[in-house]
């Protein structure tokens, strides 16, 4: 079974921001949680080790250059752990695009966009630090629109990896799928 995973932070790097969003898509299920509250941080990550089965691949965008390290940076600070997420077979489509397909720009919106999948939702990942202090101060309007980023990327994943299901299933001949 496939799985596939984004996160939003309060930051770039996990020594200077916190995870405040996970987001999972199984089959049709979407699923954001989000974290506002101290001690938050540590229910993500725990919800998000009790969600992953064993074997299932994890999916992500970037997930091998920025979620999974942010994550597991995160995770060791608050001594908790993830083995299901270490384990798990993933697969970052981004560096697979990277490897396999020519094109002039690797953000999931510009090659969802380049496999005729649009974004319902206009919104930047760059402002989810701002939205991040709004929502800290009570803000529900943010807070609402940090769950609906996460969870439209979760869609133009998961239809990017339909589109190129094909070619990264038969083991294209540079797979990144490690």
């Amino acid at each position: 079974m496939v799985i596939y995973l984004d996160i939003e932070t309060a930051g770039k790097s996990a020594d200077e921001g916190e995870v405040i969003a996970i987001g999972l898509l199984k089959g049709n299920r979407v699923e954001v949680r989000l974290s506002w509250e101290p001690g938050g941080e540590r229910r993500l990550l725990e919800w998000l080790e009790d969600e992953l089965e064993e074997g299932e691949t994890v999916v992500t965008w970037y997930g091998s250059g920025f979620d999974i390290p942010f994550l597991l940076a995160r995770s060791a600070l608050l001594g908790v752990e993830l083995p299901r997420l270490c384990n798990a077979p993933k697969l970052d489509l981004c560096e697979w695009c990277r490897q396999n397909l020519k094109l002039s720009s690797y953000g999931l919106e510009s090659v969802s966009k380049f496999l005729g999948i649009e974004r319902e939702v206009e919104f930047a990942g760059k402002d989810v630090p701002t939205l991040h202090k709004l929502a800290l101060e009570g803000d529900e309007k943010a807070r609402s629109l940090i769950a609906r980023h996460c969870e439209e990327d979760l869609r133009l994943l998961r239809g990017v990896h339909e589109k190129l299901k094909p070619y990264v299933e038969v083991g294209s001949w540079r797979n990144s799928t490690g």
